[in-house]
């Protein structure tokens, strides 16, 4: 889901280049950034935020994001920039936050990942998508329960609350209690100290959850 698809007006400027970059997704706009270069998007920005004297504040992190070469640094450097923006601009947010989340699944990184998921599901509550906010966190449990992926056991007990947290706001006790019960057996393994807490697939059935639509 994109901020726009929910009913956010897009937010249109001077530079149609990078409008039209930010609806094809986060490469199309990183490519198109890269090109404006600094001051150009730092000016874009601030015109989106509706504050045309942000443009100085804006510079440094949007240096730091269109200069850094390490993935880790440039996935970094998204995050920023994308907590500066959202909830100013929350289709840009949306973009930059799936950037953030593309390096975290390529890396095999579960902190990235859910971080990234986690903004991502606060941007579709946001706009009165609780189903499709608790299909971020549905997607970290799927990728966490695959061959050779570990996290925090901590993240799972989150991922799992806020499933059962949108699906009682989406007004399906069903599904809340459905992924109660999926917790609780998940608990009961991590107090067992059972590995599969901390890496793998705690399921008996190696289907992928689904969401309640």
């Amino acid at each position: 889901m994109t901020p726009s698809s929910s009913g956010q007006p897009i937010a249109l400027t001077v530079n149609p280049k990078l409008d039209a970059a930010l609806a094809e997704g986060h490469a199309a706009w990183d490519a198109a950034a890269r090109a404006a270069g600094v001051g150009a998007v730092a000016g874009w920005l601030a015109q989106r935020l509706g504050d045309a004297g942000l443009k100085r504040e804006l510079l440094a992190p949007v240096r730091s994001f269109l200069e850094a070469e390490d993935d880790e640094d440039v996935a970094l450097a998204r995050a920023e920039l994308a907590e500066i923006v959202e909830g100013g601009d929350d289709a840009l947010a949306d973009a930059l936050w799936e950037g953030v989340l593309a390096y975290g699944r390529d890396a095999g990184d579960a902190d990235t990942l859910l971080e990234a998921l986690t903004h991502l599901a606060a941007i579709a509550e946001a706009h009165a998508d609780p189903l499709a906010a608790a299909e971020y966190f549905l997607e970290f449990l799927n990728w966490r329960r695959e061959p050779g992926h570990a996290s925090d056991p901590e993240s799972v007990e989150v991922a799992f609350d806020e499933i059962i947290r949108l699906a009682e706001r989406d007004g399906d006790p069903k599904a809340a209690a459905i992924y109660q019960f999926r917790q609780a057996a998940f608990t009961r393994l991590l107090e067992a100290d059972d590995p599969r807490a901390e890496e793998g697939d705690w399921e008996s059935d190696p289907a992928p959850y689904q969401s309640w639509a």
